[in-house]
Order: structure tokens, then sequence, then C-alpha cells
């Protein structure tokens, strides 16, 4: 796969191989490295003009100047890190590095998120449902890291055509009481599953086809559905607003 490949082309070509076709009520669950080749979102390190205040960050936490670099331009807010990588805030998601990843990036590169990951979710939803005729869901996948866990996990960063939220509140529990507050996070529970299938390093699963979920489709893009504002959050509310965002000067 080269940069600048229609995306479209590829998952149809994948499809075909493999010898599926989408139905009604499909997830296609799709590697971000392979939309951000596709959208010319790789950047070659030896293009990168290192910034003083990047070449602080990495001698302070032992990243390539590069890479700190292109987190600090692709990161909405800092907030620490540990050797080797900057826990960031970007597009409202608590992410390591700001989703700027060197690994399964070809050498000497480095690979970004999309710049509109819902966007690009949207695009390719609404391109292969003119191809095959039905009505589907769309989600971007990368892996990040949960609090206190070792290990990674899948994440939806970008989603098109689905609810991802399964909203349990007003139904009884096993018990009679009303659940008050619960809701499942259904793209990132897709992400999770797939990201297993997807693996971390030569298994080369650019896309994970998931059939029979019982999932309520939505017309439009719903990306914004499962985002949580910062204050309504309880690792936000309660980590977050005591962290001062990480300024080296």
């Amino acid at each position: 796969m080269n940069p600048g490949e229609n995306l479209t082309q590829l998952v149809q070509d994948s499809l075909k191989k493999e010898r599926l076709t989408l139905h009604q009520g499909d997830i296609l669950a799709v590697v971000s490295k392979i939309v951000s080749t596709c959208e010319n979102r790789v950047v070659k390190l030896a293009d990168v003009r290192v910034t003083p205040r990047a070449r602080r960050l990495s001698r302070r936490w032992r990243l390539d100047e590069r890479l700190a670099t292109l987190v600090l331009k692709e990161a909405d807010e800092v907030l620490g890190g540990v050797n080797g990588f900057l826990l960031t805030v970007k597009d409202g998601f608590l992410t390591p590095n700001a989703g700027v990843d060197l690994k399964n990036a070809p050498p000497g590169t480095a690979a970004l998120w999309p710049i509109d990951p819902d966007r690009s979710a949207s695009n390719l939803r609404r391109s292969l449902e003119g191809k095959f005729r039905t009505k589907i869901g769309v989600e971007i996948v990368d892996s990040h890291v949960t609090a206190l866990r070792l290990g990674t996990v899948g994440l939806a960063i970008g989603l098109s055509g689905f609810r991802p939220i399964l909203d349990h509140r007003g139904i009884s529990d096993l018990f009679g009481r009303a659940v008050r507050v619960t809701q499942t996070n259904v793209a990132d529970d897709v992400a999770a599953a797939a990201h297993v299938i997807m693996g971390e390093s030569s298994e080369r699963v650019g896309a994970v086809l998931v059939r029979g979920m019982v999932i309520g489709m939505h017309a439009t893009d719903a990306g914004r559905l499962a985002k949580l504002n910062r204050e309504r959050c309880l690792i936000g509310n309660s980590l977050i607003r005591r962290l001062t965002p990480l300024r080296i000067s």
C-alpha cells in the first residue's frame, strides 16, 4: 500500500479477495494507519524541524526529538508523560503521543491520525454503501492504553452510520432496580474485539467485518454521541482538572 491510494478500492479489493460482500447492518472496522496512509498522513522524520520545546521534552521523557515535535504539533494538550510517551488530549481522546506512531509505519516515518477521523469513516461508509447498495457502519480503529491496566486495547477514533451508545437507563436490573447511569460504548467494544484480530505487529489485518450486532443504525454521522464532556467524565473531572498541562519553557 502506498500513500494516496484509494481507500474504498482497497477495501473492495480485500472483500473480493476474501469472497465477502457487505450486508445490511454490518460494521466495518478499519485500522487507522491504513486510513492515514491513504490520506497522506505519514510524515518523513528527516523532514521534521525540531523545536526547542520538543528538544527539552525529548530529554525529559527520553523521546526521539522528532517524535516529540510531531506530538506537540498534533496534541491539543500535553498533560505529562513516562519514558518514551507523553500523555495527551487529542480530538477529545486521552491518548499517548496524540496518536503519533512509529510502529508499523515505513522506516524513517511516523503515522499521524487522520485529520478528521469521523469524516474519514463517513466518506468510506458512503462510498461502500453506494457500491454495495446497503446500509452499513464504519469505524476507524487505533489502539490506546487504559489507566492502571497493562497492554493496549482498541479505540474507535472515528465512526459513522451506527449508534455508538447503548443506553440502559430506565431499564430494570436483575433485582428490579431502575438503572440510573449505565450506558455501553458499543463502538469501543467493537473496536476492542476487532483489535484482537488486527494485532499490533505483523498480522497484516487491515480491516475486520463485524456481522450480527444488534445495534441501531444512524443515518447521519454519530461520532460525537460517543464523546463525553470533560466535566461529566469520572476520570476527566477527577484527574485531568487537577493536572496542569505540561509546559516546558
